[in-house]
């Protein structure tokens, strides 16, 4: 993605979530960067915005002024736009509908076998083998062409209670390649990333192997990652998911 595409992008996000328009867009970069309105032309800034013609390099400087003093981080559309386009898949395809909805996640206990592969469609008979409770997580889609948008939620106990549990968030994308789907997200708090790979089943169920980034204090090592993980995500009602 260009810098122009990055800019065109944060602006669109900035109207969305405050639920403004091109005039009022066009006032806040003004006094966000100390600018008479007049030098930022309306209908430029629109033009701009719907990515008709070659907007003038001198025009963009106080919108690149504006959109770098806007929060960092978040841009999940953004990144699931380039991986889309780095693996030549749609975001919003056929192939990625019916995958929205809520998720409890389970683990296999541990396994000899920590190859990194995609479950076989006979594998996910074995149900019972799913017995370790590991996380929830909910897929929406940010719009109707939009990404596919992951929130999961970890909540590590201490000695099998709530009473000392550490909640952990991840926030990501999930690309689909029929009948695969990839999930790649990053942990809120620490960054670091995590990924499954997953096969959809006829009932909704999902399953494959997942794997992350190890937490290290010793930054001076190579970053080592998880053994990887069968894990069965089995859909969910709001009800069951109080």
């Amino acid at each position: 993605m260009t810098e122009r595409a990055r800019l065109r992008a944060a602006l669109l996000r900035y109207m969305k979530e405050h639920g403004i328009g091109v005039p009022t867009l066009q006032v806040r970069i003004a006094d966000g960067t100390d600018r008479s309105p007049d030098l930022l032309p309306l209908k430029t800034l629109q033009r701009f915005l719907a990515d008709v013609g070659r907007t003038n390099d001198t025009f963009l400087i106080p919108c690149f002024e504006f959109a770098q003093s806007l929060p960092a981080g978040g841009d999940i559309e953004s990144f699931a736009r380039e991986a889309a386009g780095f693996f030549g898949v749609e975001q919003a395809g056929a192939n990625a509908a019916g995958l929205t909805g809520n998720y409890a996640v389970f683990a296999r206990p541990h396994k000899t076998d920590t190859r990194m592969r995609v479950l076989a469609p006979d594998d996910i008979e074995q149900r019972e083998e799913f017995s370790v409770f590991h996380s929830r997580c909910v897929v929406v889609q940010s719009g109707p062409a939009g990404p596919y948008r992951l929130h999961e939620e970890t909540i590590i106990t201490s000695e099998g209670t709530q009473a000392d549990s550490v909640r952990h968030i991840y926030e990501g994308v999930v690309l689909a390649f029929d009948p695969l789907v990839f999930a790649l997200s990053k942990n809120a708090l620490t960054s670091l990333p995590r990924a499954y790979w997953l096969r959809g089943f006829a009932d909704g169920t999902l399953a494959g192997y997942g794997m992350e980034a190890a937490f290290l204090t010793d930054l001076g090592e190579a970053r080592p990652y998880t053994r990887p993980i069968d894990f069965e995500f089995r859909r969910e009602s709001e009800k069951e998911q109080g």
